[in-house]
């Protein structure tokens, strides 16, 4: 049984509805997801998904990049709001640091203010951190060591760094999540990170739509989706050398420890 701890819908580019992405999860033995949203407007179609489906939970966030022109204070009132909002609301992001040539971008000043905020939020709550991270190693390591102590877990999603950095959010109690990437040639520089981690520290995730793995057969699809979460658990197995049920039941239970989800739903599949 399995967790996607991090994808995104809805949205076009899966070229297909809610109930089909959430139905073939189910039937791959993904039994929970976690709907990530990234702006205020996103994070309002993130909470209808957890009205129409009870295995869909939903981390809410603001993406470094998003909510450009909105004033930080106010922008801060309104997401607490949506955190409020539902008890199915477990993690408070992603968000954290891009450092990209994307063409509207938030100063990195902004960034940090805007990402040391939402950490306020997510230990307020007392609610996971899903924390996005794009070249930026050192200094979203420096901002969460500031709140270490603090009631402060977490995720380092889609992990792409290096073991080193890898031992530094796990010594601030946070977990390190793989997606798609580590199935990619070029994701080998991962897997030392994957080999090493704790066996109760490491989650799975898609990044769904986006990040689609590579299949057995060798292809990789256009759109990723949760129901391809499976084939990350099977490269975690191979490079752990370990069974994919054995990391399969591991990843569902850390997932269900980081954001306080009851392990098991009426009628859940196995």
């Amino acid at each position: 049984m399995l967790i996607d701890t991090h994808c995104h819908f809805p949205d076009e580019r899966y070229g297909k509805s809610e109930d089909e992405i959430v139905k073939e999860a189910l039937d791959a033995g993904v039994a929970k997801l976690i709907n990530i949203g990234t702006n205020l407007k996103d994070n309002e179609k993130v909470l209808a998904t957890l009205q129409k489906f009870p295995n869909v939970y939903a981390a809410l966030g603001i993406y470094p990049h998003e909510e450009l022109k909105n004033d930080l204070a106010d922008l801060m009132i309104r997401l607490e709001k949506q955190l409020d909002s539902s008890e199915k609301v477990v993690g408070v992001g992603e968000c954290g640091i891009d450092i990209s040539d994307q063409t509207e971008q938030r100063p990195i000043e902004e960034q940090i203010e805007l990402f040391e905020k939402q950490i306020e939020l997510a230990t307020k709550k007392n609610k996971a951190l899903v924390v996005h991270n794009r070249n930026g190693d050192d200094i979203v390591l420096n901002i969460l060591e500031k709140f270490r102590g603090q009631n402060l877990t977490g995720v380092a999603h889609c992990f792409v760094s290096t073991w080193e950095v890898a031992k530094r959010f796990l010594d601030l109690e946070f977990y390190i999540s793989f997606s798609g990437i580590i199935t990619y040639k070029s994701g080998s520089s991962i897997h030392e990170t994957v080999k090493n981690v704790p066996l109760d520290k490491f989650l799975l995730e898609t990044d769904a739509p986006f990040l689609p793995p590579q299949l057995p057969d060798r292809h990789r699809p256009k759109v990723n989706e949760p129901k391809y979460v499976k084939i990350t658990a099977s490269k975690v197995s191979e490079v752990k050398n370990l069974p994919l049920e054995e990391i399969e039941n591991l990843s569902y239970q850390n997932s269900c420890e980081l954001f306080r989800i009851k392990e098991r739903l009426p009628n859940e599949v196995r």
